[in-house]
């Protein structure tokens, strides 16, 4: 490897050379019950930790979004009653939940010296026609310690199945992508498809606010405590002319939360995951349906480094390196990915986490030495987090000119990067959503040497405009600044957050450069709910 790296311990994050995040228990057992900060000023510099985050500026009415209380998190809210969202639920089985470990069914010997992807593939094959056991897996396919030559791509299309290696490091599992064509080596789950069941009710509501998990509907008919609904929220023309992006968005998409009703009183039904975006009765006509979504699940890759330089010899790698990925997710859900490094690759370095994804957890991961293109303005993305619960903990960028830890366009949430650094090689980066309303996101604890942008990307790209809404930015640092903006109908948060606060910075933000408590928005969001980090 040409950059090492060690990956962060749990509970300690060093924050490269901006302000070091103290996490344990005695910063906890210091909180002052009751305390607050003030909002946060432009050139604010690091100071020791506070014990609250509490009102910020540009708050309405000096809203007290978030306290911390006896040793609790109090959440206060707007007029209409929008707070920040628990994020917890994101990563495996809805957060909080130990990854499992799958017995070995299937073992690739020593590397041959040649193409080892059909032997690699047969291995993956046999596992997917084993049953599933009760506890969702057929088995793990472990590849012995070397360098295996792919000169294709692996595909997992059964749920169940783990791709393992022999350890990410030194005389570990590497996977060596072999020929001039730029791909995904290891492809997890195809796409799928909503289907409505039954007849979709009306969510009657005149407002639902960002953080709810209760609604009221038309009727509750073929509806039940313990279903897997859809709250759908289309997109509208009157809706993209209150963002001020009706020169760039056309009303031809919606926002999909899936979510499990937990209860039912009359026409109320309560959902066991908060709502990321409004429900507003004036600009859409929001349903509550059963469907069917077809996924695969209990997949995992582990244990292993891959490296993808032979792909930068592609002779349109100047367009294609976009497609030069270590993995991706497509409609896949409850599923892993811990202990991998990616070096050498052009986008998403490790894995890319589709808008079909949902809870799959990322952890103690690195995308080292990004082979970008340095032809033209474009940007890789060192991680790439879409769709609903998925967490991204741990995890190590180091590259030139890329979008280091971003989302992408129509994204529900909650999803979460935690304990994330991106490390400067050569030039800065820059950090969260990328386009078209990647809404709920937490950036928990991420360090960029280069800026974190919540703001409204507006014509840049293809028409990218407000690209984070009702996100939240969590003592994080940065060399360059940060610039949290406020979508209408919407917010955008930031708290304890190191660095300086850029001009245009009209959203929710407090801390005065000092680091809040809990150190850990995520963490203490499962403490509350009787869960703790996996990692």
């Amino acid at each position: 490897m040409s950059i090492s790296h060690k990956r962060p311990k749990r509970r300690t994050l060093l924050l490269a050379s901006v302000v070091t995040l103290v996490v344990g228990a005695g910063v906890y057992a210091a909180a002052t019950a009751g305390a607050s900060v003030t909002g946060s000023s432009a050139g604010a510099t690091t100071a020791g930790p506070t014990t609250s985050a509490a009102t910020a500026q540009n708050s309405p009415a000096g809203t007290n979004w978030i306290s911390w209380t006896g040793s609790k998190l109090v959440y206060g809210h707007d007029a209409q009653g929008n707070r920040v969202p628990d994020y917890s639920s994101a990563g495996y089985e809805g957060g909080g939940v130990p990854l499992p470990v799958a017995a070995v069914e299937q073992r690739v010997g020593a590397p041959s010296g040649g193409d080892d992807t059909a032997r690699i593939q047969a291995a993956i094959n046999a596992v997917s026609r084993l049953p599933v056991g009760a506890d969702g897996l057929r088995g793990a396919v472990l590849l012995a310690p070397g360098g295996y030559r792919i000169d294709g791509a692996l595909h997992i299309d059964a749920s169940g199945v783990v791709l393992r290696g022999s350890g990410d490091g030194a005389g570990g599992t590497r996977l060596v992508a072999h020929g001039a064509t730029a791909r995904v080596l290891i492809t997890v789950g195809g796409s799928s498809r909503y289907t409505v069941v039954g007849a979709p009710a009306k969510v009657t509501d005149s407002y639902v606010p960002v953080g709810a998990t209760s609604l009221d509907v038309g009727s509750t008919t073929g509806l039940k405590v313990g279903a897997e609904v859809v709250v759908q929220r289309p997109t509208t023309q009157a809706w993209i002319d209150a963002l001020g992006m009706r020169d760039l968005w056309s009303p031809n998409w919606s926002l999909y939360s899936e979510r499990r009703i937990t209860a039912i009183s009359g026409h109320r039904l309560t959902l066991d995951v908060p709502l990321t975006t409004a429900l507003e009765a004036k600009y859409t006509q929001a349903t509550v349906y059963r469907y069917t979504f077809p996924r695969i699940d209990h997949v995992g890759i582990e244990d292993l480094s891959a490296d993808g330089k032979a792909m930068a010899a592609d002779p349109n790698y100047a367009k294609d390196f976009y497609g030069a990925s270590l993995s991706s997710f497509g409609a896949v859900q409850d599923s892993w990915v811990h202990d991998v490094t990616g070096e050498h690759f052009g986008q998403d370095g490790v894995t890319g986490l589709g808008p079909q994804s949902r809870r799959i957890t990322v952890l103690h991961t690195a995308t080292l030495d990004m082979l970008v293109n340095d032809a033209t303005s474009a940007r890789s993305d060192g991680y790439t987090l879409e769709g609903q619960q998925n967490l991204i903990q741990d995890c190590l960028v180091t590259a030139s000119k890329i979008h280091a830890f971003t989302t992408e366009a129509h994204q529900s949430g909650p999803n979460v990067y935690s304990r994330c650094t991106a490390r400067l090689t050569q030039t800065a980066y820059d950090a969260g959503g990328h386009q078209r309303w990647g809404s709920g996101t937490l950036y928990d604890q991420v360090t960029v040497a280069g800026t974190l942008l919540l703001v409204n990307n507006g014509s840049r790209g293809t028409g990218h405009g407000w690209s984070d809404a009702n996100s939240t930015a969590w003592n994080c640092a940065t060399t360059l600044g940060y610039e949290i903006q406020a979508p209408p109908t919407a917010n955008n948060w930031a708290f304890g957050c190191a660095g300086k606060l850029l001009p245009g910075s009209n959203g929710q933000v407090a801390g005065g450069g000092k680091t809040v408590l809990p150190a850990s928005l995520y963490d203490e969001q499962l403490r509350e709910r009787g869960l703790r980090t996996i990692g």
